[in-house]
């Protein structure tokens, strides 16, 4: 069964805000379980990761029905890889939970799935501010988000401390406001 674009649209604009609360929750959990509240703090932030890379699968589906041909068959193929990478990565994280893989593989499927996410969301940039498919608010919400990922790599392998906090905080920042205006640009068309 097929979903017309608006019901498509408008249940990937839930999906993409399911996926803020579900990012907000995540960043509790981790918060928790450095600042030593408990262990099981450490898994409920797997599981809340796993669905947050889960609940951004409709939004790639829909942007990508939308964006149609206008971008090239090329952002099709990245939105594929993305959508592969984000079932890898939400795979990795339950694995982990369940005892049948390490942190440190976890760290493998992670980083394997989170790169054609990053691709297609350098893709997503370029489409939104160079065509008229998507909005220039989603394009600028994706430079800042992808920019603050890539300071926070940055500052987080070079120090520690509070200086890591607050830039980690300004990338959940950047994320948050990114999934915004996803779920903003879809449920405006749906």
């Amino acid at each position: 069964m097929m979903l017309d674009a608006q019901t498509l649209d408008r249940a990937a604009g839930y999906a993409a805000s399911a996926a803020m609360v579900s990012l907000l929750l995540a960043g509790i959990t981790i918060a928790l379980f450095f600042g030593g509240a408990g262990g099981g703090f450490g898994p409920a932030n797997d599981l809340f990761t796993a669905m947050t890379l889960l609940l951004l699968a409709l939004p790639v589906i829909a942007i990508r029905a939308i964006v149609g041909d206008t971008a090239g068959p090329l952002f099709g193929v990245i939105s594929l890889l993305a959508l592969a990478g984000l079932a890898v990565g939400a795979v990795g994280q339950v694995l982990l939970v369940v005892g049948v893989i390490d942190l440190e593989s976890s760290f493998v499927t992670g980083g394997l799935g989170i790169l054609p996410v990053l691709v297609w969301a350098v893709a997503l940039a370029i489409v939104s501010l160079r065509t008229e498919a998507l909005p220039d608010l989603l394009g600028w919400a994706t430079v800042a988000a992808l920019l603050m990922a890539a300071v926070t790599t940055v500052v987080a392998s070079a120090l520690s401390g509070p200086v890591v906090l607050v830039v980690s905080g300004t990338l959940f920042l950047a994320l948050e406001a990114w999934l915004g205006a996803m779920a903003w640009t879809l449920m405006g068309r749906g």
